[in-house]
Parts: C-alpha cells; structure tokens; sequence
C-alpha cells in the first residue's frame, strides 16, 4: 500500500526515518495502520513493540507462530502478545519474505560470531530509543525481523540471504492496541541480511482522520 492510497482516509500522524545502524521508537493507538518501509532496498527492520497500558504484554514471535503455523507473514495475519491477544494485524505487503525465528543482533553476537567489538547492535538500538519508558536492555523480545530473507530448506534448516525487497517496499499494519512500537533498521554489515551495506528504514504511523478531516 502505497502512501498515496493512505493519504485518503488516513492522515500522517508519525513520520521517522530511521538512519541505517539505528532506531526510533513511536507511541501507536488502536486503529492506526503502522507502515515499515525500506527506503533503499535490502535493508531488515527489526520490529518490537510492548503494550502501552502494561509493558508486561508485548508482542511475540512464538506465540504468534504458534498461532498462524507458518514461519512468515501474509495479509490477514494477526500478530499475537505474550498473553496470546492480537497486538497487530498485517493490512498490506509488497514483500511477502520475513523473519519470525531470528533473535535480534547483539554486542555478544559480532564479538562471538566475529571477533569484533563495539559494533552497534539492534539490542543496543533498542535499549537506547526505549530509555524513556524505563525499558531495559534484558526486557528485549524477540523481533519480528520485517524484509529478512531467512528461506526455510527441505531438511529444516534456514538460510539467510540478501533481502528481496526494492526501494520503497512496505508492509502495513493495523494496530489493535495502544502500544509502544520500536523499529531498528538493523546494523548487520557481516552477513548478506542487509545486503552487507545497512540503509534507512521509513517508519510512519497513518491515524483515520474525524468529520472535520483532522487526526
């Protein structure tokens, strides 16, 4: 969905580019549509997202795997909490290729993985841009890792690959609950996930305009 058709019934209320390497965060309510764009192409969004009325709920991979038996996203898909309740629902998709089994890059990761330190983290980018709802680095959970191209092998394996996505690519989501929602355009520059070369990633909130025609 394109941010033209959006514009129509639907005003934009939260617009952040997020620099490659780095995060924002943004507070979304029920009914607005969360739009996560690549702005470049081959860039991953890690997408975590906590309940604004008790950060104790937030959104989860397992449980939403549990609950669409399948390791990707389609249209219709509802994204499940911890406490099994939809947080989002995907609206739109021009991807169709996500991750919802990878655990999000970390400091422990490149130095490990490596051998190499003080390399930005979606961890790191998380702990930062959540600090002011009192977030800490151990409440992190699982991402939903938006454009990662993870393909899963006959033998159950999984790969990870260059991402299909081009310039301009989006995935929407209809927001359920009011949530704290924190998107990292992450900073993977070791492996093919971001296309050795981590870009910007649009994030933009769309809110149905009154009678009035305001937000």
């Amino acid at each position: 969905m394109s941010s033209d058709s959006l514009t129509t019934d639907s005003q934009l209320v939260t617009d952040i580019v997020i620099g490659g390497g780095y995060a924002a965060a943004a507070v979304v309510e029920t009914g607005d549509l969360l739009e996560i764009v690549d702005l470049e192409g081959q860039q991953v969004c890690d997408l975590i997202a906590f309940a604004s009325l008790d950060r104790r709920e937030w959104l989860s991979m397992s449980h939403t795997r549990a609950s669409t038996l399948r390791l990707n996203l389609a249209p219709g898909d509802a994204l499940q909490s911890n406490w099994r309740r939809t947080m989002l629902e995907v609206l739109t998709d021009d991807v169709g290729m996500h991750d919802l089994i990878t655990q999000m890059c970390d400091a422990r990761r490149y130095r490990f993985d490596y051998n190499v330190e003080d390399h930005r983290s979606c961890r790191t980018n998380f702990t930062e841009v959540l600090e002011p709802w009192g977030i800490q680095e151990w409440e992190m959970p699982d991402p939903l890792n938006v454009f990662q191209n993870a393909p899963i092998h006959a033998d159950r394996t999984f790969g990870n690959q260059v991402p299909t996505s081009v310039a301009g690519d989006s995935i929407v989501f209809r927001v359920v609950m009011p949530m704290i929602v924190a998107g990292s355009a992450c900073p993977q520059d070791l492996n093919p996930c971001n296309g050795f070369l981590p870009s910007p990633i649009g994030l933009k909130v769309w809110r149905a305009r009154t009678a009035d025609g305001r937000s």
